[in-house]
C-alpha cells in the first residue's frame, strides 16, 4: 500500500515516522519499503509503501480505514 511519494529520501524516511504516529492501530506490524522512481524528466521519487500484507482484500481494508482518518493511500502491487 503506497501513503506517499516525496523529492527526497529523507522526506520519506520522516513521513514514515508520523505516518505510524498517527495511525499505529492500522500500522501496527507493517513495515515502510521505500523505492526509488526515476520518472526521468520529472525527477527522481521516493516512494513510501507499507506491508506486507496477507492479500490484496487485506491491503484494500487498511486504506479504507485509513482514508476514514483523513490519510492518503493507495493499494499497489508488492
Amino acid at each position: 500500500m503506497q501513503i506517499g511519494a516525496f523529492a527526497e529520501l529523507a522526506l520519506a524516511e520522516a513521513a514514515w515516522k508520523t505516518f505510524k504516529a498517527r495511525h499505529p492501530d492500522v500500522v501496527g506490524d507493517l513495515s515502510e519499503d521505500i523505492q526509488k522512481a526515476d520518472l526521468g524528466a520529472r525527477g527522481t521519487f521516493y516512494r513510501l509503501r507499507a506491508g506486507p500484507f496477507k492479500d490484496r482484500p487485506a491491503a484494500v481494508a487498511a486504506c479504507e480505514k485509513l482514508k476514514t482518518q483523513g490519510a492518503t493511500c493507495l493499494v499497489t502491487a508488492p
